[in-house]
């Protein structure tokens, strides 16, 4: 089976109808560590948080048959002493989810961050029932470095958070 491709552009304001759909998607399956009642329901707030990411911080979409599908954030360390490092965050439609698209933008991500002067370590935070993601980031070579033990509550569950980097420069 040939799985259509998708283009991975710069997110714009305009898009942000879109993000906010999958978002609140994402949130209402249960992902993520937000309870959908705490995510915000202004389009105004959806696009003045796509426009704050400026150089060398990004936002992505990953448009399919030009439809937002997908989304991803790049964040860098918010002080001068971890501005090496920066932490991400991606969200798929659900129904074309397992087609690639997470795998797409996670890519071009870490091909924009290995070009970026002074960044040396991707990271993320991953709830530990998320295999498929877990599976993922290990293919496209993010490692485990640590557990936090019970660190989400969500209706009335328990659940731990994997930590996991990529070291761009080793």
């Amino acid at each position: 089976m040939t799985v259509p491709s998708c283009v991975i552009r710069k997110g714009h304001p305009k898009d942000a109808p879109n993000t906010m759909m999958i978002a609140k998607e994402i949130l209402s399956e249960g992902y993520g560590l937000k309870h959908l009642s705490e995510f915000h329901d202004s389009l105004e707030k959806e696009k003045a948080w796509i426009s704050r990411h400026e150089e060398p911080e990004f936002f992505l979409v990953a448009e399919r048959d030009r439809e937002v599908v997908g989304f991803l954030n790049f964040n860098l360390g918010s002080l001068s002493a971890t501005r090496h490092q920066g932490t991400f965050g991606v969200s798929v439609k659900k129904d074309v989810r397992n087609l690639g698209i997470g795998r797409e933008l996670v890519t071009a991500m870490i091909a924009r961050c290995r070009r970026t002067d002074g960044l040396d370590i991707i990271r993320l935070n991953v709830s530990a029932s998320n295999a498929r993601a877990i599976h993922l980031y290990e293919s496209l070579g993010f490692q485990k470095e640590g557990c936090f033990q019970d660190y989400i509550r969500k209706n009335g569950k328990s659940e731990n958070l994997i930590h996991m980097a990529l070291h761009l420069h080793s």
